[in-house]
């Protein structure tokens, strides 16, 4: 099997949870991931020296993104230039705790742009939530094509099956399976096929084990779950 990347863990502290890079990689360890994609947890004041601390001791396992409020304007863009020169690879987004619509060229556009310039992927948060509902994610990748999107937990639960419908429609667009149910991941996979499917964890938040194993009933096949659980995300990494 190819590598096996986990594509959305926060890490640092924030009120009621945290988790450091050698605690993620342990859970890495016991289920058998290679690598894992890591952004701060975005609550309160966004603090990406938490990535630094977490992926700096693992370089070989831990993928560095970060995650940026788009309100803070021109230093969201500087230092998403700084931390792309630094070797960050991705973007996490959460319209719904930063108060705005995804699909809002006017505030999100010039961060975009940037992501666009320095060659990044994007996670957004994507649960059945106004400010990033599924047309939310098809306006905006329809206005980004070259950004591949990832939609954090598919649009469940009461959006999956337009966040389906979406993605089909939407050639740069991902379902990402975070804490999403077994029978939904399936449906994603069958419907759509395992090439438009992304797994990820949102660990700490998780049964780590149990998210990784879910994915071989949700997957249906090993090649279907070599692309799910790795294969798709380093082609868009340029890890493969």
């Amino acid at each position: 099997m190819s590598l096996v990347i986990d594509a959305h863990n926060h890490v640092g502290v924030r009120h009621g949870a945290s988790q450091t890079g050698d605690e993620l990689v342990a859970k890495m360890d016991e289920a058998g991931v290679d690598r894992a994609c890591v952004f701060p947890f975005v609550e309160g004041v966004v603090d990406n020296t938490a990535v630094d601390d977490a992926a700096g001791p693992h370089p070989d396992r831990l993928i560095p993104y970060l995650a940026l409020n788009p309100w803070t304007g021109q230093a969201a863009i500087d230092e998403l230039h700084q931390r792309a020169d630094a070797g960050a690879r991705g973007l996490k987004l959460h319209p719904t705790i930063h108060g705005y619509h995804l699909s809002d060229l006017e505030l999100v556009g010039p961060l975009l742009d940037a992501v666009r310039e320095r060659g990044l992927v994007v996670i957004c948060h994507g649960a059945s939530d106004l400010y990033n509902a599924p047309p939310e994610f098809a306006r905006i990748c329809a206005a980004y094509p070259e950004v591949p999107f990832m939609m954090a937990h598919s649009g469940t639960f009461w959006s999956h099956d337009q966040a389906m419908e979406v993605a089909a429609d939407t050639p740069n667009l991902y379902l990402e399976t975070a804490r999403v149910p077994v029978f939904e991941v399936s449906l994603s996979v069958r419907q759509l096929g395992p090439e438009k499917v992304i797994w990820g964890t949102d660990s700490p938040f998780v049964d780590y084990v149990f998210e990784f194993e879910k994915m071989d009933r949700a997957c249906g096949s090993a090649d279907a779950k070599e692309l799910v659980c790795g294969g798709n995300l380093a082609r868009l990494l340029g890890l493969d």
